[in-house]
């Protein structure tokens, strides 16, 4: 559900900030509205006082780890769709965070964020079904 501008409003949850750049550059300004949250609280913070219509969250954060943080945001009933990205490939970690909700599971590699917008736009509509 697009936000009363009418792009697509996604919370980007990494303390590293020129990735958020990155994907920022990645996705078109007149589709999506990107917000930034460089911490697991930051993020419980922004998603006490707005809603977005997808969540992507890393799992290497310097308060909590991003699993850490989806249970939480599970807990506080917060249901909106969350891909969850990592450096690392780890299929252990993935299964983990597809079971606590996570939508999907996005390895950061150099097709990211070419790939970005695609999949954003499918979990959006993918996950969104259920709420």
């Amino acid at each position: 559900m697009p936000s009363s501008t009418g792009k697509i409003t996604v919370l980007m949850v990494d303390d590293n900030h020129e990735h958020v750049l990155l994907c920022k550059e990645s996705l078109p300004e007149e589709e999506f509205e990107v917000a930034e949250a460089g911490n697991g609280s930051d993020a419980l913070k922004v998603l006490g006082k707005n809603t977005f219509d997808i969540v992507v969250l890393d799992y290497a954060l310097p308060d909590m780890s991003g699993v850490e943080l989806l249970k939480k945001l599970r807990a506080k009933g917060y249901t909106a769709p969350v891909i969850f990205v990592s450096a690392a490939e780890d299929p252990e970690l993935s299964v983990q965070a597809m079971k606590l909700g996570a939508c999907d599971y996005i390895v950061k590699t150099f097709r990211y964020y070419s790939s970005l917008r695609s999949r954003l736009l499918e979990n959006i509509e993918a996950c969104s079904c259920g709420r």
